[in-house]
C-alpha cells in the first residue's frame, strides 16, 4: 500500500530543491555533501530522504553547528524526533511540563529520543555534527524557516522573520515557546 505523499508538487518550500532528491521511492545515492541544504540559524541542515522517497514514512536528516547559542524551545506537535551525535558535543534540553525534566550533554555516538508534543531545544557545545529522523514531511520544515544554501559547512547566521517561523510552525505542527524556562 502507498502512502500519500508529505511533499506535494509545487509546494513552495519543493520548488529551490526540484531534482535533488528522487521525488519518489527509488533507490539513490548522496556523496558527502549532497542533499537538500538550509542554514537555519548557524546550524546547516541537509535532507537525505523526504516523505516523498520513503512513502510518506519518515524523513532523515544531518545538522551541523558551531559552539554557539542554545535554540528557542519548541515544540512539535505531531513529530518524533530524535538525535544521534557523529562529532563534537550538544547539551539537550527536555520538559514535558510535568514529571520529566532533563537536561544533557551529548558526545559522538550518544542518542536522544523526543517524542511529539515534549518541549525541547538544543545547543552545540562543541563544532557539533548528529543524524536526525522524525516523522515524514516534518523535515521540509527546516526548509520552511531557512535559507537553502549550497555549502557544505555551517557559515553565517541566518535568523528568520517571526512571521515565517510562525508560518512554518503552523505548517509544520510547531509550537515556539521562547519564554519558556527549562529547569538547568
Amino acid at each position: 500500500m502507498t502512502m500519500a505523499m508529505s511533499f506535494p508538487e509545487g509546494d513552495a518550500q519543493k520548488v529551490p530543491f526540484a531534482g535533488i532528491l528522487p521525488g519518489a521511492p527509488a533507490p539513490y545515492v548522496l556523496r558527502s555533501g549532497e542533499g537538500e541544504k538550509s542554514l537555519v540559524f548557524d546550524q546547516l541542515f541537509r535532507i537525505l530522504a523526504s516523505g516523498d522517497e520513503t512513502d510518506g514514512q519518515y524523513g532523515a536528516w544531518t545538522m551541523k553547528a558551531p559552539e554557539g547559542d542554545r535554540i528557542p524551545a519548541h515544540r512539535h506537535l505531531r513529530t518524533h524526533e530524535f538525535f544521534y551525535v557523529i562529532d563534537g558535543a550538544m547539551s539537550v534540553w527536555m520538559d514535558d511540563g510535568a514529571d520529566y525534566h532533563s537536561k544533557q550533554t551529548l558526545e559522538p555516538g550518544d542518542f536522544a529520543f523526543i517524542p511529539a508534543g515534549l518541549v525541547h531545544a538544543f545547543k552545540a557545545e562543541r563544532n557539533a555534527a548528529c543524524f536526525g529522523a522524525g516523522t515524514a514531511g516534518f523535515e521540509r520544515f527546516f526548509h520552511a524557516i531557512g535559507q537553502k544554501t549550497d555549502l557544505d559547512e555551517p557559515h553565517g547566521v541566518f535568523v528568520p522573520d517571526i512571521a515565517v517561523m510562525r508560518a512554518a510552525g503552523q505548517k509544520y505542527a510547531t509550537e515556539f515557546l521562547p519564554d519558556f524556562a527549562f529547569r538547568d
